[in-house]
């Protein structure tokens, strides 16, 4: 069928044309921009004030006093301009000068300390992280992760990091796949019911006499991600924090052919466990030639 005009008593009438003043009368205000956009000021630079922008990292450590790559660790992160606070229930930990020690039982009595299955007390931290966080806010990183990149430097966005992992029991199809780890977790502005919050709430009640690894920290993180999509933190590629996988480490830390790392790195973890398991003592002296050998002169870490 050709084009039909509708019959004139089903046309819309001619509106009388208003003036132009007061068409203007007419439209609605705008809508004011978005403070960050409207005062670009409020988003951290590089050049900004290092006094307003200090960000505050946290670690843990108990035992004996930290140990060659723990020193390393801590040093990095004072190099990089993090104001740094080791939560301890050690009175004296033998830290690097520049860390700041506070007694983790002000956070959870010694009491509450546990070991997990394996006789380890990871899991222990990662409650005390979600703890440590969700009370005091900032920057929480383990004792084996190395600062690569300034402070300044640190995304504006709270964010979580990634890991590739090698799954053969509890997740169908078996293959390499990316989850969550939580030995880098950026929470600078702490809230009711976001990610941290939830984690913590689940740690807390948790049956100790079940936790075997994880349960507490990647796979607790990994699976609350999943079941709330729009927690609101950035997601971070596996190379931004560990972007030397745990099966290769201890090996290509301390080969005289180091690995490259990208420029987008900003932290690397050297996977602590792992050397136990392999029987390397973190203590021991960097090889030279190697990337924590290396590491180690850029930040000041005594490596005869």
């Amino acid at each position: 069928m050709g084009f039909r005009p509708r019959p004139r008593h089903l046309r819309r009438p001619l509106l009388p044309r208003r003036p132009a003043g007061e068409l203007a009368r007419l439209r609605p205000p705008p809508i004011p921009a978005h403070p960050a956009r409207r005062r670009p000021h409020l988003r951290r630079r590089p050049g900004d004030d290092p006094l307003a922008m200090t960000i505050h990292a946290h670690m843990f450590w108990h035992g004996d006093p930290p140990r060659r790559l723990e020193r390393l660790a801590m040093r990095s992160f004072l190099a990089q301009g993090y104001a740094l606070t080791v939560w301890t229930y050690t009175p004296q930990p033998s830290l690097p000068p520049g860390a700041t020690r506070a007694d983790a039982a002000e956070i959870l009595p010694q009491s509450a300390l546990f070991t997990n299955r394996r006789g380890s007390i990871a899991s222990f931290t990662d409650w005390f992280r979600y703890l440590v966080l969700s009370r005091h806010g900032g920057l929480w990183t383990d004792s084996d992760v190395i600062s690569l990149r300034p402070a300044s430097a640190l995304p504006a966005q709270k964010f979580l990091v990634t890991q590739w992992e090698w799954f053969h029991r509890r997740l169908r199809p078996r293959g390499w796949k990316i989850t969550l780890n939580n030995n880098v977790i950026f929470n600078p502005t702490p809230t009711k019911g976001d990610l941290v919050d939830l984690a913590l709430a689940l740690a807390e009640r948790f049956p100790r006499d079940a936790i075997d690894w994880g349960e507490l920290g990647p796979d607790l993180l990994t699976a609350l991600s999943r079941l709330h999509p729009a927690h609101g933190y950035a997601i971070m590629p596996p190379g931004f924090a560990n972007p030397i996988g745990y099966w290769r480490s201890p090996t290509a830390l301390l080969r005289p052919d180091p690995p490259r790392l990208k420029p987008e790195t900003a932290f690397l973890h050297a996977y602590g466990e792992m050397w136990r398991r392999a029987g390397i003592s973190p203590d021991a002296p960097f090889p030279p030639g190697s990337l924590l050998a290396t590491l180690a002169k850029n930040f000041g870490e005594p490596n005869p």
